[in-house]
């Protein structure tokens, strides 16, 4: 999680997407690491952030997700607002 590539990073994104409902523990762990990166730099990398824990289904984590979309949502790159608004949308309907 700690990897500066943005390749290495968006692969274990999703390996821990994948592996979420299998290995609850592990994506417990994983939320400091995605909480660190909503605040990075790179607009894609906040984003990739946010739809990581939007996309881990463990209700322990929904009010994390809820106040990570809220800092997203007026975050000022454009892509970041818009990917919270459709997580949040998504988010809502699935909830």
């Amino acid at each position: 999680m700690a990897s500066q590539s943005l390749e290495v990073k968006k692969l274990v994104y999703l390996y821990i997407l994948h592996y979420a409902e299998k290995r609850p523990n592990e994506a417990l762990l994983s939320i400091n690491c995605f909480q660190k990166d909503l605040g990075d730099p790179n607009p894609l990398v906040r984003a990739w952030a946010l739809r990581t824990m939007a996309g881990i289904r463990l209700h322990v984590i929904a009010p994390l997700v809820l106040v990570a979309m809220g800092k997203c949502a007026r975050d000022p790159s454009v892509y970041v607002r818009k990917c919270a608004a459709v997580l949040f949308q998504k988010y809502m309907i699935c909830a």
